[in-house]
């Protein structure tokens, strides 16, 4: 599997260059590909004039991967996750240390007490796509939320190291790895393909220790609690499992 930046029209070759650069990803000029097979494993971050993308081979049907927080707006509910914030003070902020595509920030900042989230995201790829993503924020609904955001291109054990402030909520979704039986849908497995299985010893303590009233960590129902701490409670669903640390 290979990752390359390609571009669909002259007029943004420029910007596909730059972005090259500054990710250390290869330029690709798919002109004049005719044998698509041979990419079919491989993803491309795709700049067009209108949006960046993210899509697996290069099959002009193959279905784009982006942040589409107007559609999430009306489209996405977490009911599970939205259980898992009842308690929590009104203009809580929030910190989400495993941001991915923004799409359970999205869902957390619907809840009307929620005041602020900050997203951080290490993979300089996947903060563009965040960025792309807000910049195409077209409804009302949405642009409400998301001015909620603000988007950190950073480690997380970094930030929490050396940030001095505090969080009401922080929300950790380290990714499921092994234990799904059933394929996961395009933007979960294009995270599970791009992005290596992060062994963060600490960041579960770290984050209690950033906290003012709760962490929660979303799991598989399967997987055993984070660093093997010991949840306050947990809400469960089908698959997933939200687990809470209250503080004090």
């Amino acid at each position: 599997m290979r990752f390359f930046i390609t571009y669909t029209q002259p007029s943004v070759e420029k910007k596909a260059l730059s972005l090259s650069k500054k990710l250390n990803l290869e330029l690709f000029d798919d002109s004049g590909i005719y044998d698509t097979d041979s990419f079919s494993s491989d993803y491309f971050l795709v700049c067009k004039s209108e949006r960046l993308i993210l899509k697996k081979g290069l099959r002009k049907n193959a279905k784009p991967i982006f942040c589409d927080f107007d559609d999430w707006v009306s489209n996405y509910d977490d009911s599970l996750l939205k259980k898992a914030l009842k308690g929590l003070p009104k203009k809580f902020s929030c910190l989400d240390v495993t941001a991915g595509f923004g799409k359970d920030s999205l869902e957390i900042s619907k809840s009307n007490n929620c005041h602020s989230i900050s997203l951080l995201e290490k993979a300089s790829w996947m903060h563009a796509l965040l960025q792309d993503g807000l910049e195409n924020v077209t409804t009302p609904e949405a642009k409400e939320l998301t001015m909620k955001f603000t988007l950190y291109n950073i480690d997380n054990l970094t930030f929490l190291n050396s940030s001095i402030k505090q969080f009401d909520l922080i929300y950790i979704d380290p990714m499921f790895y092994g234990v799904q039986r059933s394929k996961a849908k395009k933007h979960m497995q294009a995270l599970r393909d791009l992005l290596p299985e992060l062994k963060q010893e600490g960041l579960l303590k770290e984050c209690l220790n950033s906290a003012r009233y709760r962490v929660i960590v979303k799991r598989h129902k399967h997987m055993n609690y984070l660093e093997d701490l010991v949840p306050t409670r947990s809400v469960e669903g089908k698959v997933v499992r939200y687990d809470l640390y209250n503080i004090n």
